[in-house]
C-alpha cells in the first residue's frame, strides 16, 4: 500500500528551517506550479487528483462556488484502486461546513476593529482549526489499520493557522511537529505533499509559488503536482 499525507501549505523552508527529519523522509523538495496562475487551493488539489491542470474549470466557478466542487471517483487516480480511502480532501470529499466556519471567522477578524475583540475572534478561530485537526487525525490513524490499498489523509491544520499566525513562530513550530509525528506513524510506502507553502505577509500568512513533496523511495527532481497521479500509479500498481 502507498499512502499520501497531504498537507496544505507545508512551507519547505520551515520544514529546513525546524529540521522536521519525517517530514523531510529520505527524499524532499520543492514542487513545480508554474503553471498555475492562481495557485489556489481548489484548483491545485483537483489538478493532483485528475493528474491534469484543472485551473480553467475551477477558477470559472467564483470564489465561493468553487468550494462545492466535486470531482466524480471515476475521473480521479483513486479509481484505479480496488478500496481506496480518501479523507477531507479539497475537491473531492472535502468538509464544507468547516470551510464555511473558517471564512466565517477569517472575515469577523478582520473586519473587527477592536483589538480585544479580534484577540477573542483568533482564539475560536484557532480552537475551531484544532478541533478539526484531532478529528481527521483520528480518522486517519483508523483508516491506517483498515483494509485499504490506498490512504490519503489531508490536513489543513499548517493553512488554516498560518493564515492569521505565521509570524508566530513557536505556535508554527508546534504545528510542524505534530505533523512530524503523524508521517513517523506511517508504515510502507508514503509520499508527503503540499499544494503550495506559505509566506509571510506582516504576522499574517499567504500563500508561496511552490509546494513541498517528500517521499521515502525515490528521489523526484522538481515535479509537478500533476505529476503525482502517475508517481502514484507507478509505485502502488506498476503503471
Amino acid at each position: 500500500m502507498i499512502t499520501v499525507i497531504a498537507i496544505d501549505a507545508l512551507e519547505y523552508t520551515l520544514v529546513e528551517e525546524f529540521n522536521m527529519r519525517n517530514l523531510k523522509q529520505d527524499y524532499y523538495g520543492r514542487t513545480d506550479i508554474s503553471e498555475f496562475s492562481e495557485p489556489r487551493t481548489m484548483v491545485l488539489w483537483s489538478s493532483f487528483m485528475t493528474g491534469e491542470n484543472r485551473e480553467a474549470e475551477i477558477l470559472a466557478k467564483g470564489d465561493k462556488e468553487m468550494w462545492n466542487t466535486r470531482i466524480p471517483h471515476e475521473e480521479t487516480f483513486f479509481s484505479h484502486f480496488k478500496n481506496p480511502f480518501v479523507l477531507d480532501l479539497p475537491g473531492y470529499n472535502y468538509d464544507l461546513e468547516q470551510h464555511r466556519r473558517e471564512r466565517e471567522l477569517l472575515k469577523e477578524f478582520f473586519e473587527e476593529k477592536d483589538e480585544e475583540r479580534k484577540r477573542e475572534v483568533r482564539r475560536k478561530y484557532n480552537e475551531n482549526a484544532f478541533a478539526h485537526h484531532r478529528r481527521v487525525k483520528e480518522r486517519f490513524f483508523e483508516a491506517l489499520e483498515g483494509d485499504y490499498d490506498f490512504v490519503l489523509g489531508y490536513f489543513s491544520v499548517a493553512d488554516v493557522i498560518g493564515h492569521l499566525n505565521f509570524g508566530n513562530r513557536s505556535l508554527m513550530k508546534m504545528i510542524y511537529r505534530d505533523l512530524d509525528d503523524i508521517v513517523s506513524r506511517v508504515e510502507g510506502k508514503k509520499i508527503v505533499l503540499s499544494d503550495h507553502g506559505m509566506k509571510a505577509v506582516g504576522a499574517f500568512g499567504d500563500h508561496s509559488d511552490y509546494g513541498f513533496w517528500s517521499t521515502n523511495f525515490r528521489d523526484l527532481g522538481r515535479p509537478r503536482i500533476t505529476d503525482f497521479k502517475r508517481i502514484v500509479l507507478q509505485e502502488a500498481l506498476g503503471e
